[in-house]
């Protein structure tokens, strides 16, 4: 098995390839699956437009994982929420939730602190 072949993706993971056609496609790994190296992938956005927002089944030699950002602003946070929503994913909608309930708090933290400051 050439190392390529070995590549770990996991569920959750962000990731980008190009079709056999040509078509930039942009998602992320819904679950892997029984066949060996493959995973189903849902589509968040590509170049061909019937693909958005459903799952295609993909050789994870093709995949180009994205790397992994645990900070997320206010606005990406609740774009990603919406998401999770759309696509019926609690645990990731918690734990995205509670990363928005805490970055919310200490945002508004901050600016307490900062309006509070007496030199």
């Amino acid at each position: 098995m050439k190392a390529e072949e070995r590549k770990q993706v996991n569920e959750g993971d962000w990731v980008k390839l190009q079709s056999n056609k040509g078509e930039r496609i942009h998602g992320f790994v819904e679950k892997q699956l029984e066949e060996e190296n493959r995973v189903q992938i849902r589509v968040i956005a590509s170049d061909n437009h019937l693909l958005t927002n459903h799952s295609i089944q993909v050789h994870v030699v093709k995949l180009q994982v994205e790397p992994d950002s645990k900070y997320y602003t206010l606005g990406e946070l609740e774009q990603l929420i919406d998401l999770a929503l759309q696509t019926n994913d609690k645990v990731w909608f918690d734990a995205l939730s509670d990363q928005y309930n805490y970055l919310k708090k200490e945002t508004e933290a901050k600016r307490h602190i900062d309006y509070t400051q007496v030199n």
